[in-house]
């Protein structure tokens, strides 16, 4: 999905339809055929910048930080800045914007209505300083936390920039059902070792990621990420104490990208490293 995004620009993710890069360039011009939905959120004011959008008709103005522009897939981008440019670009296959409107709205068929050039949007530009920062520093959880940010990001361009309403929310008042809770808690339990995304367990409980999201905090107090990463903890816990596994093994059995992160993470849940654990008495 951003192979037409050059390697220099900055980082990049990408996971189950959905990518981000966080890009920083000098002054150029690119020109491609969007290979999924695409979106650009700016960091840095963008005077004088130049955009073509299947049409030989370019808009030229400012762009003022928190700017958003969309490109629909399989769009024409013709695009042409002048100065220094940061800025954040999501991208959505169809197929999972299409489950996500099928969930969130019960129709996955749709119109993407892309803004004029300039305009801006304080959730979409809060959710991208949000998405950079996982991008940039790769702390506790960070491909998990930037897959559901992705997900955020792509039903707030539903809700505000497609041909689809919202209907009303479902009401949750005390949380999930004990089956349903039951299902989710023993998914997670079983995939540790996995990436869990919030669309996952949102199809498991028969919600959209939204109400999930927020059946989920009731029930368990606390977000999904924050959940799983508490369960890898105590089962990691579990092995090191009970077992003779060497460490690095541990941490990937359990779902962590190798024994410095676990150790990362144990010490700054517990105060504690993997090693501490094992020469407890």
């Amino acid at each position: 999905m951003l192979s037409s995004i050059p390697e220099a620009w900055g980082p990049k993710f990408q996971h189950d339809g959905g990518a981000v890069t966080r890009t920083h360039t000098g002054p150029d011009t690119i020109e491609f055929k969007a290979p999924a939905h695409m979106m650009i959120i700016m960091f840095n004011p963008q005077p004088g910048r130049e955009i073509g959008l299947n049409s030989d008709r370019r808009a030229i103005g400012m762009a003022p930080m928190g700017s958003l522009e969309i490109v629909p897939d399989q769009s024409e981008l013709f695009a042409r800045w002048r100065k220094e440019k940061q800025s954040l670009l999501v991208a959505v296959q169809p197929e999972r914007l299409r489950d996500l409107a099928g969930m969130e709205f019960d129709n996955e068929t749709f119109e993407l209505h892309p803004p004029t050039l300039g305009h801006t949007d304080r959730k979409a530009h809060k959710l991208a300083c949000n998405m950079r920062y996982e991008i940039e520093n790769r702390e506790l959880a960070w491909r998990e936390n930037l897959d559901a940010l992705i997900t955020a990001f792509s039903i707030h361009l539903l809700r505000n920039y497609s041909s689809l309403r919202p209907s009303p929310p479902r009401r949750f008042t005390g949380g999930m059902a004990p089956s349903t809770w039951r299902r989710i808690n023993d998914f997670i339990h079983g995939h540790l070792n996995e990436t869990l995304t919030l669309k996952q367990l949102a199809i498991i409980a028969g919600l959209s990621p939204s109400q999930l999201a927020r059946a989920f905090r009731q029930t368990a107090g606390q977000s999904p990420h924050q959940y799983i990463i508490g369960c890898r903890l105590m089962l990691a816990r579990h092995l090191i104490v009970s077992t003779d596994m060497p460490l690095e093994k541990i941490s990937r059995t359990v779902g962590f990208s190798s024994n410095s992160h676990m150790t990362a993470t144990m010490r700054r849940a517990w105060h504690k490293t993997p090693t501490d654990l094992r020469n407890e008495p």
